[in-house]
Order: C-alpha cells, then sequence, then structure tokens
C-alpha cells in the first residue's frame, strides 16, 4: 500500500443516485485524505448535496461503496455513521430555539459520551455530575474556538445567521469527529466574515480534523484546500490540487460553458 492510500480515510466507488428518472450521482469516485480540507465545487445541481446526504446516510437508497478509515459504511444508519466518526453542518443551521447556545452544543457531544443511557443512571451521582460538568466545559471551549465567548447563555432565537451558522459549527465540532462535512459554511456572510470562518476551517483542521468543504464562495474553497473534486451534472469531472483546477478545461467549461 502506498503512503498516499495510507492517508486516505473516506472514499467512494462508483457511488450512483437516483431519483426516479433523474441520475444525481453517476459513478462517482472520490477520494478525501486525512487530515486535509478537501474541497467539493460545482454548479448548481452538480450532485454536491446529494454526495453530502449519501456519505452521512440521509440517503438510503444508492448503489456504489463508500468507506470510512477501511471500513464500508454505506448501508449504515445516519447515527451509526454519526458514532464512526463522521460529523456535518446544513446549508440552513440547525439550531434549537428554546436552548442556549451552550445547550446546543452540549446537545452535539451525545455520540462522544462513552457510557449508554441505561449504565448512566446506575452512576454515582458525584459521577453523572462529573460528566454533565465535563459536557459544559467542553461545550464551552468550543463556543469560544467559533468566537462567541460572550454567548454562551443567549437563546438560539436571538441570534443572528451568522452566529447560528458558528453555533452549528461549535455543534458539529461537539461529537469529536475524525470527518467533518461543512455545507456553504459562508452563505449569506460578508468578505471579512468569510475569510473569519476560513481561518477558522484552517485552526479546526490543524486539530487533526478532516474537512470537507462545500461552497459556492471560489474563493473560500481556493485559498482554503489542499484538494479539490469538481461535480457537474452528477459526474466528477476533476480532483486535484487547487491551483491545476484552474486550467481544467472540462471545470472551465462547466462554469462558463465554454468549449
Amino acid at each position: 500500500m502506498t503512503e498516499i492510500s495510507k492517508r486516505v480515510i473516506l472514499c467512494t466507488k462508483g457511488l450512483n443516485v437516483r431519483f426516479g428518472g433523474l441520475i444525481a450521482l453517476n459513478n462517482v469516485d472520490i477520494s478525501v485524505r486525512e487530515d486535509e480540507i478537501h474541497g467539493l465545487i460545482g454548479p448548481n445541481g452538480a450532485g454536491k448535496t446529494t454526495f453530502t446526504n449519501a456519505i452521512s446516510g440521509l440517503i438510503r437508497e444508492k448503489r456504489g461503496e463508500i468507506y470510512f478509515k477501511d471500513k464500508a459504511i454505506t448501508s449504515l444508519e445516519p447515527h451509526i455513521i454519526a458514532e464512526r466518526g463522521i460529523s456535518r453542518t446544513f446549508q440552513k443551521a440547525q439550531i434549537i430555539p428554546g436552548l442556549s447556545c451552550l445547550e446546543n452544543v452540549m446537545a452535539g457531544c451525545h455520540t462522544s459520551i462513552n457510557t449508554n443511557m441505561l449504565s448512566t443512571l446506575f452512576l454515582p451521582c458525584f459521577l453523572r455530575r462529573y460528566e454533565k460538568n465535563e459536557i459544559k466545559e467542553k461545550a464551552r471551549s468550543l463556543i469560544e474556538l467559533v468566537g462567541m465567548s460572550g454567548s454562551f447563555n443567549k437563546s438560539g432565537k436571538a441570534l443572528s445567521w451568522m452566529e447560528c451558522q458558528l453555533l452549528q459549527l461549535a455543534r458539529s465540532m461537539a461529537a469529536s469527529p475524525r470527518l467533518l462535512i461543512l455545507d456553504e459554511p459562508t452563505a449569506g456572510m460578508g468578505l471579512d466574515e468569510s475569510r473569519m470562518v476560513g481561518s477558522l476551517i484552517r485552526q479546526i483542521r490543524d486539530t487533526g480534523v478532516t474537512i470537507i468543504l462545500i461552497s459556492h464562495d471560489m474563493n473560500l474553497v481556493m485559498k482554503n484546500s489542499d484538494r479539490v473534486s469538481v461535480l457537474d451534472f452528477g459526474e466528477k469531472i476533476f480532483e486535484g490540487h487547487p491551483e491545476t483546477m484552474k486550467h481544467s478545461s472540462r471545470v472551465l467549461e462547466a462554469y462558463l460553458g465554454t468549449e
């Protein structure tokens, strides 16, 4: 096995998804290496969200194979995939309005808790308190990481669009994932805000978390991705270094309609 193949943390082989007569993904082979930021881009309707939903188990009807850390996860339920170490965000932040920021992030710690519900019931009270305090401290540190240290007790329904996106990012990290899929993390943000999120994404990568970055923001992808895959009409048309992508005739044709 080569050094490159040793470093592959996620790969798809011949991944196919159909919705009736529509081919959403057509024999897609993508490899994501450990500790990289892997950009996933393409025009509207290219299959990016479908790919993400297939990886995270939200699409059950699919063909082909999906491997994570050398083990097949193709047919696993979403919660099992999350427990294996894959976390994600959504284009529209999934925030619980009635909970505080701290409580929202604490709710994301469930897949990293070592004890199950039944065993927790039989733990001595001081151990249950210790576990809760440990989760609370972890949630606090993640909220601080995304720059919201003054918002621990702020209600989810009082958050701005950007605060919702940042809180969602903190919560996605609460389960200590090995692979984090970010779906349009800078949607609706200005240039300065996008730069801040780009810096945050690199900071998360540097902690040992592999990232799949899905975005229409080409500046964000080009500046922060180690490698990029490009989808068009459900097919992969490029995979490689961002600088090489800029000279790909197939990518230019997909985006610009050039011959």
